[in-house]
């Protein structure tokens, strides 16, 4: 297992990488996929895009993106496939990576087998990588980090306060993995109407089998329970969220499990002091010296809707710690916004898209060194 620094700038050695994920979609996967083949492309590689098949229409808009689309791949280009491990596109003949990411303590087996007939695979934490060494991942794993765009997230940005309130802010599609009952719980507990405090919100749910009025309901939640707001099925372009996030006074998960923890490393990025569980891929930029890690009770089976967690584990936040923590950065605001403010300057300083780029460039150029004395034409 390893894990590439970033340097100040690559050496631009022009050569080709194919590209296999969905992009035009509005998932993680897509978004961040797109991110990183135009980071390499302004590295100077000519980025191939081979699409996932998927049973949603697509619409590819960047014209960088677009250009990729429209190339024919060498067959000894190597092949970089971002995607879930049984999505892999295997029958490439050149050198095949595989990048992929779950939120469990183990892999199914197709994933597994799936990885090992790549010849090496990318994760994108240290986390991660002793998962899949641990599940049977037999080829090299390498630890690739994922990043944010510090031009939508940065502490410069336009702040709307809500005036005389301490807002704790959150970001999640609703389900059991980002356990928004033990936030309402904890919030719940730890503050009544006479605080001047807000718990907001911003929740995706497009499951029409999930009814989150009852599920809060039947939490049964104190009828003297501080305000609580929400932003639901708002889609909010990036260029704004980074000022939602900027408006508030901390950001909070207690997520089950993370392949990356993207908003987490946002609210960073927007000097938000942080707390979320300390367990999953936000280990590898979350630590209690830019933020503050929720402790886990215990690791419990994955029950969700999801198949490939099936059999596996992920956290159990401690919800009383969660309480400490919440009543703790609420009334130590100077504290911890100078901690947000470090994070801001550390996340900065090592997980943007740039950095990101550059060590997948530069894992990208090693495996092409051997390649290069025996090209083939391409079309």
């Amino acid at each position: 297992m390893t894990i590439e620094a970033p340097s100040a700038s690559p050496v631009v050695d022009p050569f080709q990488v194919v590209w296999q994920s969905r992009w035009g979609l509005p998932i993680g996967y897509a978004v961040t996929s797109e991110e990183m083949a135009i980071q390499l492309d302004s590295f100077g590689v000519e980025v191939v895009h081979r699409p996932t098949p998927w049973h949603v229409p697509s619409r590819v808009t960047h014209p960088l993106l677009q250009a990729a689309a429209a190339r024919l791949p060498c067959d000894d280009a190597p092949q970089v496939s971002y995607d879930q491990a049984d999505l892999f596109y295997l029958n490439h003949p050149g050198y095949k990576i595989g990048y992929t990411m779950l939120e469990v303590d183990g892999l199914p087996p197709d994933w597994v087998a799936a990885c090992n007939a790549m010849d090496e695979i990318w994760t994108p934490s240290r986390w991660g990588a002793d998962t899949f060494a641990a599940a049977g991942v037999e080829r090299p794993i390498h630890v690739m980090p994922l990043g944010f765009n510090p031009d939508c997230f940065h502490t410069q940005l336009p702040v709307r306060r809500i005036p005389n309130r301490f807002v704790f802010f959150s970001v999640f599609e609703w389900g059991e993995r980002k356990a928004p009952e033990i936030l309402l719980r904890a919030y719940s507990q730890a503050f009544t109407k006479q605080d001047d405090v807000l718990l907001l919100l911003r929740v995706n749910n497009f499951d029409v089998n999930i009814d989150i009025g009852r599920q809060i309901a039947d939490l049964g939640l104190p009828d003297n329970h501080a305000p609580i707001a929400f932003l639901y099925n708002q889609q909010i372009p990036t260029a704004e969220l980074g000022s939602l996030y900027r408006s508030a006074d901390c950001f909070v998960l207690p997520t089950r499990g993370e392949g990356w923890g993207m908003p987490i490393l946002e609210a960073m990025a927007c000097g938000l002091p942080v707390i979320a569980t300390a367990w999953g891929g936000q280990t590898e930029f979350l630590h209690a010296g830019v933020g503050y890690p929720l402790q886990v009770r215990a690791y419990i089976p994955a029950v969700a809707k999801c198949p490939y967690y099936r059999g596996w584990r992920w956290a159990d936040p401690d919800l009383e710690h969660l309480v400490y923590l919440m009543r703790y950065v609420y009334e130590n605001p100077v504290e911890s916004r100078a901690l947000g403010a470090q994070a801001a300057q550390e996340v900065k300083a090592r997980w943007t898209w740039r950095q990101a780029g550059l060590r997948m460039y530069r894992r990208l150029s090693q495996i092409r060194e051997p390649i290069s004395s025996n090209e083939t034409h391409c079309p």
